[in-house]
């Protein structure tokens, strides 16, 4: 008579592995991934608004919130143009201006010369013309290209369980389907 032990390894010795399949990502969920998924693109793509609010250029707004003042030593706010508006999924490019505002939402490409996003509690959340009243740094509120992935990264490695996050990371990165 086998003893347990023996009888188990005899069984997983005699087992046959399953040979990896290449899967939609919607089938693949609770299923292990077999390749390590390496991207080829960066993420985001496109610098965009981490935030809703205005995409400006920060030096338009460096003076914001100080006490500025005509000749009539009448307080001057800082008031900015808005000159358009972008969604996130958006894909027609608009081109800011110096001394300009874009109205852009999370998510939303930033427009070209725009170097940061003013949060709306910074303004008066105008629509034609907005009041700002702190001022932001370039880099402010922005999510770079690559700030999350970068090209060679490895995005979802081998033997990880593929669940709803790495879905929607192999889904950003371009996959459609995945080895499992």
């Amino acid at each position: 008579m086998r003893s347990v032990e023996d009888q188990q390894t005899r069984v997983t010795a005699a087992a046959v592995a399953p040979r990896p399949v290449r899967v939609a990502i919607s089938e693949a969920q609770g299923l292990l991934c077999a390749e390590e998924v390496v991207t080829e693109r960066p993420l985001p793509g496109f610098d965009q608004a981490a935030i809703d609010g205005y995409a400006v250029r920060s030096v338009d707004v460096a003076s914001a919130g100080t006490d500025l003042r005509n000749e009539e030593d009448e307080r001057i706010d800082l008031t900015l143009p808005v000159v358009g508006e972008v969604s996130a999924g958006s894909r027609q490019p608009i081109r800011l201006q110096p001394r300009q505002a874009v109205r852009v939402d999370t998510g939303a490409p930033l427009p070209t010369l725009a170097d940061a996003v003013l949060p709306l509690d910074r303004t008066d959340n105008g629509r034609a013309r907005v009041k700002v009243f702190r001022p932001v740094r370039s880099g402010d509120y922005v999510r770079k290209i690559g700030d999350d992935v970068q090209p060679g990264d490895v995005a979802v490695r081998a033997g990880t369980i593929i669940g709803a996050a790495q879905g929607g990371l192999l889904a950003a990165v371009g996959r459609d389907k995945v080895l499992v």
